[in-house]
């Protein structure tokens, strides 16, 4: 049960994560002007903003959550 509510946790704390950095990314997409970028307009925003660890954190999190709460509810009690 342990594992399960940790997975939770980082679910939940991975979504906001990755959330809010997009939700940032895409308020500051119009001071991007230039479309042709090597990364594309939205990546080119998230690394001028320094995004890309947060969003990487955000990613592992959600992706140990998942982990986290199949292993709490595959494992015999």
């Amino acid at each position: 049960m342990k594992k399960i509510i940790a997975g939770i946790g980082f679910e939940i704390t991975g979504v906001i994560m990755v959330l809010f950095s997009t939700l940032i990314a895409s308020m500051s997409l119009e001071n991007t002007s230039e479309w042709n970028t090597q990364l594309g307009r939205y990546w080119q925003t998230v690394y001028n903003l320094g995004l890309i660890p947060i969003q990487i954190t955000g990613i592992v999190l959600l992706i140990a959550g998942i982990g986290f709460s199949l292993w709490g509810a595959l494992t015999k009690s």
